[in-house]
C-alpha cells in the first residue's frame, strides 16, 4: 500500500516538473517535438506503403512460380508413371478440384 502511495507521489512530482518546464520555456520546444514526430510519422507511412506494395508483388510472383512448379511436378509424375518408374497404389490418378 505504501509503495502505491509513494509511486503516485513520484508521478505527481514528475508531472509538476514537466508542467513547470513547459510554462517556463514556452511551447516552442513542445511544438518542435511535435513537428519532428509528425515528420517521422509521414516517413513511416510512406515507407509502410512502399513495403506493402513490394510484398504484394513478391506474393504474386511466388504464387505464379508455385503454379508453374506444381504443373511441372504433375507432368514429371505422369511421365514416370507412364514409363513404369513409379507406381501409385491406392491413389486416384485424376485429381479432383
Amino acid at each position: 500500500m505504501f509503495k502505491l502511495i509513494r509511486i503516485s507521489i513520484y508521478l505527481i512530482i514528475i508531472a509538476g516538473v514537466v508542467i513547470a518546464f513547459i510554462l517556463w520555456n514556452g511551447g516552442d520546444k513542445i511544438r518542435w517535438f511535435g513537428e519532428r514526430s509528425e515528420d517521422v510519422g509521414k516517413t513511416i507511412k510512406e515507407k509502410s506503403k512502399y513495403i506493402g506494395k513490394q510484398s504484394d508483388q513478391i506474393k504474386e510472383k511466388l504464387e505464379d512460380k508455385k503454379e508453374v512448379i506444381e504443373d511441372k511436378i504433375d507432368t514429371v509424375v505422369e511421365e514416370a508413371e507412364k514409363r513404369g518408374i513409379i507406381r501409385r497404389e491406392g491413389v486416384d490418378k485424376e485429381k479432383g478440384p
